[in-house]
């Protein structure tokens, strides 16, 4: 897959700029204002990949094509297993520099762009990246390839120990010369390895759903040629140029000093392509997609602009279903998959991109509608934008959308576009309303982090297909008041329509957020979680209710025996948690807060300290479900939670 790209002096980006696209999820989004620049990268991988003319930038006018350099360099992520032994030495010597580089080897003027590449590359650090190679590796404007600020000067070292290439010429760098002959098949064999597939938004229909078309055969698997050939196989071509022949003799042998030939002295016969382009012009060709609407069936040019765009989705999704084990080469990207539908319909057409993303290898989209962040379950949003008239992006994780986004606001001191943070809300609670609406609706558990969606999307995973049921992390209770605040004023006017249901659901934190709910709203539910010391077990409570206390976060009210069992997992990197494990003995199946009741109140303390410390909330969630089996009882309150969504309130 592709991680990101730099481009130089392409369309709207003007000198050294580099866009994230993903941490290794295959659907990945670019978001941003008209005109910033979203649509100018799926266009330059159009030309990377299926050599369509580039869209220089104005400065390259001013400048010229040599000053102003502009090239494309995708960052491709990629298993050993992809590339040829051939190559696979150089290939390697290029990644180990990539994982390894340090900002102090590049140019003063290239280190601003090599930082958000260093940010996203330790974050993929901390993934198995054993067998994975990481190359920036793409083309000039000239066909030369390029490396864009990584043609460094150790760069050069570590690989010309590979070329054997003994003087590097310049300034210590590749010459354009030594970029073609050593870099060039490297660039060939990556681009091969892909079928990009691009779907312009002011794509034409025709030119786009006809069966000879490249892109529907990429998505077939395979061509109108192979398809006719098997259906006249070469040797029926070889006795029809026979009988053919054998009557152009006859005649000659009749007209005596007279014969039908060919200009040439060689006496052409048909060729296999010749006929195979007849019978594909004469089949194929006539044939025009169209959609059956009861009984008729209607071509797509009469439908909606809307229709014709949820048709190459449907299009897309149902080929690559057929076609699974040929499509893990396709990049599909596509312009703004949501322009002139209704927006029920955009909801539905991001729950079909996301399924498309899941049978290729890497699905790309620009969109102005945000409301799809919260109704798939991973992927990647780029949110571009261009302060100080610069491009600037943030690249967000969908998994955990709002705390991805409080952070990026926190690192960069407030600077990620307020309209992301407005849109993310608006288009969140207006993508729910209208789930709920439909007449299969979805259902939602809104909680606060992702360590939460972990247990819940276990406990629950039972009924997410039967009830279409979207569990989200928001990133704390202040986030979740937030939202039902939001999402009971869009309720209040389609109240007699909806037909899902909506669960909120908190932690009791040592800082209480309380605020007022409506129980009148039967759909629209919101309850925290709370240890009860009088019945010894953990309740579900209306947001303002009592008890608030004690403090009660979601691993106080697991399974107490499956907790210590997780605790003992990490026991080897967390010494500390031995004095805990010493003590205690035999425990129930109480929550967590009551299984662990006797221990000290310096145990505790360390206990938080283990959950306080960089990922172990995280890390503990994923092994906790990990070792879930029948031998562990589902918490009682798990099972209110799962009868909510069964009861007709």
């Amino acid at each position: 897959m592709i991680i990101g790209v730099f481009l130089r002096n392409f369309k709207t980006y003007s000198g050294i700029n580099y866009i994230p696209l993903t941490n290794g999820n295959s659907f990945c989004g670019l978001v941003g204002n008209n005109g910033i620049g979203k649509s100018s990268v799926l266009e330059a991988f159009d030309c990377l990949f299926n050599g369509k003319p580039w869209n220089y930038n104005i400065v390259v006018k001013k400048r010229g094509l040599q000053a102003s350099d502009p090239y494309i360099v995708p960052i491709y992520l990629l298993s050993t297993s992809q590339v040829s032994d051939k190559n696979i030495e150089l290939f390697q010597a290029i990644s180990d520099y990539i994982w390894n580089a340090e900002e102090t080897e590049f140019l003063p003027q290239n280190r601003t762009h090599f930082k958000p590449f260093q940010k996203q590359r330790d974050i993929l650090k901390n993934t198995e990246t054993k067998d994975l190679l990481l190359i920036p590796l793409g083309l000039s404007y000239n066909s030369v390839p390029s490396f864009s600020i990584f043609n460094t000067r150790k760069f050069a070292e570590k690989t010309s120990k590979v070329t054997h290439l003994n003087e590097i010429q310049g300034e210590n760098r590749f010459t354009d010369s030594d970029l073609k002959e050593y870099f060039l098949p490297l660039h060939k064999e990556l681009k091969e390895l892909f079928e990009y597939i691009y779907i312009p938004k002011d794509i034409n229909l025709d030119d786009f759903t006809q069966l000879e078309t490249k892109e529907i055969q990429s998505l077939m698997g395979k061509t109108l040629n192979e398809i006719v050939e098997k259906c006249v196989p070469p040797q029926n071509i070889q006795d029809i140029n026979s009988r053919l022949n054998e009557f152009i003799a006859s005649l000659s042998s009749i007209l005596g000093d007279y014969s039908f030939r060919t200009p040439s002295d060689r006496q052409v016969n048909l060729k296999k392509n010749d006929v195979y382009k007849l019978i594909i012009d004469a089949y194929f060709k006539i044939r025009k997609l169209h959609k059956k609407e009861g009984e008729r069936w209607l071509e797509l040019n009469v439908l909606s602009s809307g229709e014709k765009q949820k048709a190459i989705i449907e299009l897309t999704f149902q080929f690559l279903i057929s076609n699974k084990s040929r499509a893990n080469n396709l990049i599909i990207a596509i312009d703004e998959p949501e322009s002139s539908l209704h927006m029920s319909a955009c909801y539905d057409q991001f729950d079909k991109l996301f399924e498309i993303s899941t049978f290729c290898s890497q699905l790309l989209f620009t969109t102005h509608w945000y409301g799809f962040i919260p109704t798939v379950d991973s992927g990647y949003v780029s949110v571009i934008s261009k302060p100080d008239n610069q491009h600037h992006c943030d690249l967000v994780n969908i998994e955990n959308y709002r705390e991805s986004i409080k952070q990026s606001i926190k690192q960069t001191k407030g600077e990620l576009p307020y309209d992301i943070r407005l849109k993310s809300l608006n288009d969140f609670v207006q993508s729910i309303i209208t789930s709920l609406l439909s007449d299969e609706p979805y259902n939602w558990l809104i909680c606060e982090g992702s360590s939460e969606k972990i247990y819940f999307e276990a406990y629950l995973s039972g009924i997410k297909k039967e009830k279409k049921l979207r569990i989200i992390p928001v990133g704390g209770a202040a986030e979740i008041k937030r939202i039902y605040n939001n999402l009971q004023v869009a309720y209040e006017d389609f109240r007699k329509e909806i037909k899902g249901k909506v669960i909120l659901v908190s932690d009791t934190d040592a800082q209480l957020v309380q605020y007022p709910t409506k129980e009148e709203f039967t759909n629209l539910i919101c309850r925290r979680i709370v240890n009860k010391d009088l019945e010894r077990k953990t309740v579900l409570v209306k947001i303002d209710s009592n008890p608030v206390s004690p403090k009660t976060e979601i691993e106080d009210a697991l399974n107490g025996r499956l907790f210590v069992e997780t605790l003992k997992e990490f026991e080897k990197t967390h010494p500390e948690l031995s004095d805990i494990l010493s003590y205690v003995g035999d425990l129930t199946e109480e929550s967590t807060y009551f299984a662990l009741d006797d221990i000290s109140r310096n145990q505790q303390k360390t206990l938080e300290r283990f959950f306080e410390f960089k990922n172990n909330k995280f890390d503990f969630s994923k092994k906790y479900v990990e070792k879930m089996s029948d031998k562990y009882k589902v918490p009682e309150w798990i099972e209110d939670i799962k009868n909510l969504y069964y009861k007709d309130l």
